[in-house]
């Protein structure tokens, strides 16, 4: 279980966590503490299969600080593992938070993130992470609550 400071600021109704001084959705937290080296990663926080984000940027406009994600492009292999995963399950959704991989391996792995405090995975999340697992893709869950 990993901890967080609470940093009183929402990002699209998400609670965002004290990195440290930085404001990131614990789904970023998360991910940078999961990344081993070589491995990059992002948060898959739509449907999509073609990008995720890898960062949450402060914007300030006078007294105002709003936020804005910063989102990359998911290497092939990884767009093709994915869709692949919900060709196998049927499914339209369920795809977990984060997606891990090494770019020089060709490896990837999923994370789902959850707070047990308030969130449990879905139907479509444990047949994403079965079907996933068929595969050979390693799933794991990663969770996290308030300090």
């Amino acid at each position: 279980m990993l901890r967080f400071q609470s940093s009183s600021r929402k990002w699209w109704n998400k609670p965002l966590v004290d990195l440290g001084g930085r404001l990131l959705p614990a789904e970023l937290a998360i991910l940078e503490a999961e990344l081993g080296p070589g491995e990059q990663g992002a948060w898959i926080n739509s449907r999509g299969v073609k990008s995720g984000v890898v960062d949450l940027v402060a914007e300030t406009e006078g007294a105002d600080i709003g936020f804005k994600a910063e989102r990359a492009s998911l290497p092939a292999f990884v767009s093709e593992a994915l869709k692949a995963v919900y060709e196998k399950s049927g499914l339209k959704k369920g795809c977990p938070d984060l997606v891990i991989w090494d770019s020089e391996s060709r490896c990837l792995r999923l994370v789902e993130v959850k707070c047990p405090h308030w969130d449990q995975l879905t139907v479509e999340q444990i047949e994403f992470m079965r079907a996933a697992r068929d595969l050979g893709i390693p799933t794991s869950i990663a969770e996290w609550e308030f300090v």
